[in-house]
């Protein structure tokens, strides 16, 4: 941002406050919990200044690092922060471009008014420039095209409803945030008392940022950029509003790829990039007008102007000290060796070598207790610390402990059909009530539990009396328990269960015909294949990684094996070999037929969308490489043959 401001021929320390107040935005600081949204918004100046100098220059060659950084946006792993940062290329270039053209006119009267848009369109330049911004979305198709197979098998599939993407909207209240980070009180205390997401809503760039950013076009109106941020600004918080003006409906319905998102208060990176790059434009400009006669900023500090120098240093220090002392709040700080350890349960599972999955019951119940005991995270953080004994939902994966269920997922709604995630219950919700103090589950609940390879629970509360559990202990306000009730991760079954689709599979669940450890929903039958009401046999599971799983099997008859790892598209099964199909059974699990005898099975995670997408990639980036490195050897070629000639 810093190397931005300057190519926009900002004063050195006004580019400097530029820097700073991005980087401790709001947006940045309130997302530090998001890691893949603030690594791709961190590309956004850097894309900036490359399309900046390559106008400015006329020089194409910066267009291939603008590709390949916007590719690198997609790979952060964000894509609406990608998006986001698209729509605001697209309108950039073209408008930078035409405003070139226009100083060009003014100052050596070369093409005419009429020409500028045609110009436009005939530029090797602006075609450059489309071509970089396909090819650098296509570096990213490796995971983009994955990522597309995955929404289309999850609830956002063909978009998301309006409602859905506006909910949790942008409290108009928070509008005053940008003077004062706590005019709706400190959430980190529990006093926040705004109607939204505190940490969605937050854009604090520091008061004085905010206020040289408005002093910008009262002072330079005339000056492109200035304009260009002052639009970018009002209208990325117009659409930040949501629902709560006509503008983010409209967006919503008619510009393609809206409709994937939920969260328009995301576009506060648009507003706080824009809140920068006018307070150092506005800066500059000050320094400009009272203290060098409206010269350009560089011939002010030639000139040794120590008023401009002393005054912006000052509002440096000030920006600093602002900056550190809110934005330094915003997220609690805990002492790393403390958390990095991991908590007491998560030691015991990990003393288990076998295949098995845990459970979290009421993560959300004990994260809310938390923040009440804690008192937001300005105080004591050791409920903080306690209450990760619980292993909620995804934080399990730092310990290498597998769950059924998770937070915050993008996941087929199948799996979200069963455990639920974030936005909707699934059925678990339906299988057990809370009487008193006490968790209270029903039969479906324990057979979830079996069929999923459920050996361990941590609760919120503590279970009546069941003949098949153990309590191993609490930890904090965390029951940890062990179930002894449960099937391996891959068993055989005989009888199969014909269901017509997900929605018949998930009533039959609570059906006493469905029994997981002698039968198997399926909705596609094999063919050839005879039922028996028993099998005799085993599985062992000889190999067992993330994209892998190797088992020996023996039965006595043709048997289904029942593998409770989830149903996806590019797995691939062998049997002695030899490919066979997989179908999806119970819902959410994956089966194979084996025929009698003993055998190898083996489940490898192959996805086509992955290898068409690597070539894609590879494919983008030889095409970036050729558009760009040809014409230049091709140019130096002639050269040479020019000296030759000579």
């Amino acid at each position: 941002m810093y190397l931005y401001a300057r190519e926009i021929e900002c004063s050195h320390l006004a580019s400097l406050i530029a820097g700073i107040a991005f980087c401790f935005s709001g947006f940045f600081i309130s997302h530090l919990k998001h890691l893949s949204m603030a690594n791709g918004a961190s590309w956004l100046p850097v894309a900036l200044l490359l399309l900046e100098r390559a106008v400015r220059r006329n020089d194409y060659r910066f267009l291939l690092w603008f590709g390949l950084v916007f590719g690198l946006q997609h790979l952060a792993g964000n894509a609406q922060t990608a998006y986001y940062s698209g729509v605001l290329y697209l309108f950039y270039f073209p408008l930078r471009f035409l405003n070139q053209q226009k100083e060009m006119r003014t100052s050596s009267k070369k093409p005419k008014a009429s020409q500028s848009v045609l110009t436009l369109f005939r530029s090797r330049l602006a075609w450059s420039f489309a071509g970089t911004l396909i090819l650098g979305s296509l570096l990213a198709a490796v995971q983009l095209i994955p990522t597309y197979e995955m929404v289309s098998l999850s609830h956002r599939s063909g978009g998301v409803t309006f409602e859905y993407a506006s909910n949790y909207a942008y409290d108009p209240k928070s509008f005053w945030t940008f003077l004062y980070p706590y005019s709706n009180g400190d959430i980190g205390n529990l006093t926040y008392t705004g109607k939204s997401v505190f940490w969605e809503d937050y854009g604090y760039v520091g008061v004085v940022t905010f206020l040289l950013a408005l002093s910008a076009p009262l002072r330079w109106w005339r000056n492109w950029h200035v304009r260009f941020f002052c639009v970018s600004a009002v209208v990325s918080y117009i659409l930040v509003l949501g629902p709560g003006t006509p503008a983010y409906k409209l967006v919503f319905d008619y510009v393609p790829g809206m409709n994937y998102f939920r969260f328009p208060t995301r576009l506060l990176l648009i507003t706080d990039a824009a809140l920068v790059a006018l307070a150092a434009l506005g800066l500059t400009r000050l320094a400009q007008q009272f203290f060098g006669n409206a010269r350009k900023s560089a011939q002010i500090e030639a000139g040794g102007w120590r008023g401009s120098f002393a005054v912006q240093t000052v509002v440096l220090a000030v920006t600093i000290g602002d900056l550190l002392y809110f934005q330094l709040r915003q997220n609690p700080i805990v002492d790393a060796a403390t958390w990095m350890k991991p908590p007491k349960t998560a030691q015991f599972m990990k003393q288990d070598s076998s295949l098995f999955r845990m459970y979290c019951l009421g993560g959300n119940r004990a994260h809310r207790r938390m923040f009440e005991q804690a008192r937001g995270w300005e105080g004591d953080l050791q409920p903080f610390v306690e209450q990760r004994e619980f292993i909620q939902p995804s934080s399990n994966i730092l310990y290498g402990i597998s769950a059924p269920s998770g937070y915050a997922n993008l996941t087929p709604r199948y799996l979200v059909d069963v455990w639920g995630d974030q936005n909707r219950a699934g059925i678990i919700t339906q299988t057990a009530s809370i009487e008193g103090d006490s968790f209270r589950p029903t039969a479906v609940f324990w057979k979830l539990m079996r069929m999923y390879n459920v050996k361990y629970l941590t609760s919120f509360w503590p279970f009546t009396p069941e003949r098949n559990l153990k309590l191993l202990g609490t930890y904090g306000s965390a029951y940890f328990y062990q179930n002894d009730d449960f099937l391996p991760r891959a068993y055989l079954v005989g009888e199969i269960l014909p269901v017509a689709d997900g929605d018949a599979a998930l009533a039959m669940i609570a059906s006493d015909a469905f029994a997981p450890e002698r039968s198997v929903m399926l909705e596609a039958v094999p063919p050839n294949y005879r039922q028996a009401a028993s099998v005799g046999g085993s599985v062992e599971v000889v190999r067992y990684t993330t994209n892998q799983a190797e088992m020996k099997v023996r039965t006595a008859q043709d048997a289904i094996l029942v593998f409770s790892d989830s149903y996806y598209p590019g797995w691939v099964a062998e049997v002695d070999g030899s490919e066979t199909a997989i179908y999806k059974a119970n819902v959410t699990q994956r089966a194979v037929v084996v025929p009698a005898g003993e055998h190898r099975v083996r489940f490898r995670f192959e996805p086509v969308t992955v290898v068409v997408g690597f070539w894609v990639s590879l494919g983008a980036l030889l095409g970036l490489l050729a558009w760009f490195v040809i014409p230049s050897l091709w140019r130096r070629s002639r050269v040479a043959q020019g000296t030759t000639g000579c």
